[in-house]
């Protein structure tokens, strides 16, 4: 109990003291699990580096969600803790100061929102915890499960990750047009994973006019992460690649990034490079 109340009187303190509005993405990915993991872990510490908090949240029922990074499993889950009204933080592992990992739940939300009582009881521990940490990610994938039917991540905005490969640019329009099929109109940032500038933005030009013309989508750009050996050395040593290697061209990358999430100045439009290199035929 009194855990509980230090727990919230510092919340009330961080409330008045003007704390940063919390903004949740709803990350998807067409890349493999482990590429997808590293990648957030980085992204997350970059956030973190730049002053502010992250929470990443594991909503993936198909077991290669975020927490799957971990060498030790979570102690419980958010929903099962909301229903036990049991303290937040054993929902949680910190992996670094200002950095969280949380499982959402045992069970899809496509079942958590049938029962309106319990819900409201989760609902109140991410409320909670939203006043603990600024950014959020939520690692998820549409067709197995629905995040935005939480009430919380329903106004998330989508990452989209995808690398340069034809079956990844394919999947990941996929996706989009599941997002369309199932939540509507979304804005939708693209981020190119192991690809260089020029390649990245012709894979953004590609599924951006797709998205456009046949989704109603608007995509726009959030950058791209190069092939870089120093994220392979900075995985080995269990850090981030911006504390293990800060002036690596991918710590840059990741720097860069962030200042787009947080600042929320996405490129929509710009006129990629010329490249001879035939456009992937997506399936509309």
């Amino acid at each position: 109990m009194l855990h509980s109340m230090m727990e919230d009187q510092a919340a009330g303190l961080r409330r008045m003291l003007g704390k940063p509005a919390t903004k949740n993405f709803i990350v998807l990915s067409a890349i493999p699990g482990t590429h997808k993991n590293s990648l957030l872990f980085n992204l997350a510490s970059a956030v973190i580096h730049a002053g502010n908090s992250s929470h990443l949240i594991d909503a993936r029922m198909d077991q290669s969600g975020i927490s799957a990074r971990l060498k030790t499993q979570l102690k419980s889950n958010l929903w099962d803790l909301s229903l036990t009204n049991q303290p937040r933080h054993l929902g949680f592992y910190e992996f670094m100061q200002g950095g969280r990992i949380s499982q959402l739940a045992s069970v899809p939300t496509s079942q958590i929102v049938q029962q309106a009582s319990k819900l409201e009881l989760l609902s109140q521990m991410l409320q909670n915890l939203s006043t603990e940490s600024n950014i959020w990610f939520i690692d998820a994938e549409l067709k197995m499960d629905n995040p935005f039917l939480i009430p919380e991540f329903s106004e998330s905005e989508v990452i989209l990750i995808v690398s340069s490969t034809a079956a990844s640019i394919k999947n990941g329009y996929g996706q989009l047009k599941n997002i369309a099929n199932t939540v509507g109109r979304r804005r939708v940032a693209l981020l190119v994973n192991h690809t260089e500038e020029s390649q990245a933005q012709l894979v953004y030009k590609n599924i951006a006019t797709a998205a456009k013309n046949y989704l109603s989508i608007p995509l726009s750009y959030l950058g791209n992460i190069p092939e870089d050996d120093y994220l392979i050395k900075s995985s080995m040593l269990g850090k981030s690649i911006i504390d293990a290697f800060p002036l690596s061209k991918s710590s840059q990358a990741f720097r860069s990034i962030t200042e787009l999430l947080i600042d929320q100045k996405l490129h929509q439009h710009f006129v990629a490079k010329s490249i001879n290199s035939q456009p992937i035929v997506l399936e509309h």
